[in-house]
């Protein structure tokens, strides 16, 4: 009889035995499968999105918070800054590009975010194109007009509009991110409302509409579930008044929640953050480095998480060695059996550990599909929570030494009860029962 066929009868005679031995194997594996997958998908999920970004300004804080909060599109906005900033980023010679942010709306669950049009522009580095006709599946650019902003400014504190902004036109307008048009079934042309606060529900006063005037390409990042809406018309909002300063001379200035600023090359990135970083009205975040800060303290909570389920590993691996010991006495007459008719005793000891390994091997890719299948099912979840929805078909390329490995501890474990398999006696085991 074959080596194999040994173990196959053995594990056909003990098929409850086997199955529930390979099971505690594929638990322990489909823990740590699953968080190495997720923890991959969550990596490159902040990766892409911080990917072509380079600074960010804003009021003084925590740097990390006002990251998340303008490139990921979480957390709240902790403070204001005087329209003034963007205008000094926009037209500073160290400067190649630069986009305010104003946030405190919501549309359905979505961040609803007041900019300018340069949000569009090329040197923006999501949706990618080198034209921004490109970064749009449909429609295009909202209108922006500064000199709308100044108007909408001055209404809102009841000054008289400076002459220049008279007649400015007053457009509602909005772009939608992919994720936004897909779930909320959203066209060019369709009128939206947004909602007061990014964590209500609360209508504003008096009802004003938005048109959407594009939606962008999808691109994987934290973009696809933004409103954006021309900075003008945020001002228009009543309820947004608090977010307007007046200044000592009686004229009013708007603020904004952030600015995305984008250095021209070479040297001018270190001249521009030595400058800001001796203003004490502001403060300069450095997107890859708060990254970089962000990955050690998830880091450091995932290696908890992949010790304790590697743990769950190795105790599903030493059950499968308890299990198949336990079984050595009720199998020492079949031993014998085997040893009389001329199978050696490296066969059978052989037959022992491939049987271990068998059931290590099943576990361990029943673990995997297990991981895939729970990622599938967490995925709405994970992406409702933290802003990324896991791929369940992707697949690492740590899984197949994962495998390997766990096959091979499997087999290890099965020495123990093979050695005792290899002593057992024939002439004893041979015996008449009666």
């Amino acid at each position: 009889m074959s080596l194999w066929r040994l173990i196959e009868r053995s594990l056909a005679q003990r098929k409850l035995s086997s199955v529930l031995t390979a099971f505690s194997v594929a638990l322990g594996v489909m823990l740590v499968a699953a968080i190495l997958v997720v923890k991959a998908e969550m990596e490159a999920s902040y990766l892409k999105p911080g990917k072509g970004y380079s600074l960010v300004v804003g009021p003084t804080g925590s740097p990390l918070t006002l990251v998340l909060n303008t490139i990921f599109h979480v957390e709240q906005s902790k403070g204001l800054l005087p329209i003034r900033v963007y205008e000094e980023m926009r037209t500073s010679r160290l400067v190649k590009h630069a986009v305010p942010y104003a946030v405190g709306d919501l549309f359905r669950g979505f961040r609803v975010v007041a900019t300018t049009d340069g949000v569009f522009h090329p040197y923006f580095p999501h949706p990618e194109s080198a034209t921004t006709e490109g970064k749009f599946s449909s429609g295009g650019a909202f209108a922006y007009d500064p000199l709308a902003l100044v108007a909408s400014v001055a209404v809102s504190v009841g000054n008289a509009v400076p002459e220049a902004a008279r007649g400015a036109a007053a457009l509602n307008q909005a772009v939608v991110g992919s994720a936004v048009a897909d779930k909320l079934d959203l066209r060019v042309g369709d009128k939206i409302e947004p909602t007061h606060g990014v964590e209500s529900t609360t209508a504003h006063a008096e009802q004003m509409l938005w048109e959407i005037t594009g939606v962008l390409e999808r691109t994987g990042t934290p973009i696809d579930r933004v409103v954006f809406i021309n900075l003008d018309s945020f001002y228009r909002i009543p309820e947004h008044k608090g977010g307007v300063r007046v200044k000592a001379d009686g004229s009013a200035e708007a603020t904004v929640s952030s600015v995305v600023v984008f250095p021209k090359p070479k040297i001018a990135k270190a001249l521009l953050l030595t400058r800001l970083r001796q203003r004490e009205d502001l403060q300069v975040a450095e997107v890859r480095s708060e990254l970089s800060k962000l990955f050690k303290i998830v880091g450091n909570v995932d290696r908890v998480f992949v010790v304790v389920a590697a743990m769950v590993v190795v105790i599903g691996v030493i059950s499968v060695m308890v299990s198949i010991y336990n079984t050595m006495n009720e199998r020492r007459r079949e031993i014998a059996i085997l040893r009389a008719i001329g199978a050696r005793r490296s066969t059978v000891m052989s037959a022992i550990v491939g049987e271990a390994a068998v059931l290590s091997f099943s576990g361990a890719l029943a673990g995997l599909l297990l991981a895939h299948g729970l990622v599938a099912v967490v995925g709405p979840y994970i992406e409702q929570q933290a802003g990324f929805s896991p791929d369940p078909f992707r697949v690492l390329p740590l899984e197949i030494p994962l495998v390997a490995v766990v096959t091979i501890v499997g087999a290890l474990a099965g020495v123990i009860p093979a050695w005792k398999a290899y002593r057992t006696d024939v002439a004893t085991n041979l015996a008449p029962l009666s």
